[in-house]
Parts: structure tokens; C-alpha cells; sequence
């Protein structure tokens, strides 16, 4: 027994002390690990800053931006004033192309009719 005891304890402590020594290691490298992670993502925030303020440098403010949209709105009413004067317009000569189309085929049609008018008298004749 005392054996027995002589040979296991030796073996169990190691085991133990292996086990205790494999767990830190983990800790260690978990912690090392969620440090990077936290850096990384410390940088990450730091350049979304810069980039937020680099737009805010290189492109414009925003009196500048509301002029420009305001002066797209101008340019967009003014646009539509454009195309619904041109409707109407094409409105205006649809309905004049319409009439003369019509009175076209009136005319085609009294032409007909007087050849036939002219027709039928020199069958007569």
C-alpha cells in the first residue's frame, strides 16, 4: 500500500499541477487575447473618428449642403414647370393633329363621292 501510495501520489500531484498550469496558460492567452481584441476595436473607433471628422474637413457644412439642396429643389421646380409646360403644349398640338387628321379624312371622303358623282354621270351619259 505504502507502494501503492508512493508511486500514485507522485503521479496525482503532477496530474494536478499539470491541470492547474494548463488552466492558466488558458486564462493567460484568453485574457492576452480579449486585450488585442479590445485595442483593435479601441483603433477601430478611433479611425471612425478621423473619418468623421475628415468628411466633415474635406467636404462642406451644412449651410452649404441646405444651399445646395435647396438650390436642387429650385432646379427640380423649375424642371417640372418645364416638362408640365411641355405637356400642355404637346396637349394642344395632339388635339390640333387630331382635328386635321379628321378633317383629312372628310375631305378623302367628299373627294370619293364626287368621283363617284362623276362616275355615275358618265355612265349615264
Amino acid at each position: 500500500m505504502e507502494l501503492l501510495t508512493a508511486l500514485i501520489a507522485p503521479i496525482l500531484g503532477g496530474v494536478i499541477s499539470f491541470g492547474i498550469w494548463q488552466s492558466k496558460r488558458n486564462s493567460i492567452t484568453l485574457h492576452d487575447s480579449m486585450k488585442e481584441l479590445h485595442s483593435c476595436v479601441h483603433r477601430m473607433d478611433e479611425k471612425l473618428d478621423d473619418v468623421q471628422l475628415d468628411l466633415a474637413k474635406n467636404y462642406c457644412t451644412k449651410e452649404e449642403l441646405k444651399m445646395h439642396l435647396d438650390l436642387e429643389s429650385d432646379w427640380h421646380d423649375q424642371h417640372h414647370s418645364e416638362v408640365k409646360e411641355l405637356r400642355a403644349e404637346m396637349n394642344e398640338k395632339t388635339g390640333k393633329l387630331a382635328h386635321d387628321v379628321a378633317e383629312i379624312k372628310d375631305m378623302q371622303w367628299r373627294i370619293r363621292m364626287d368621283q363617284l358623282e362623276i362616275k355615275s354621270k358618265m355612265d349615264e351619259e
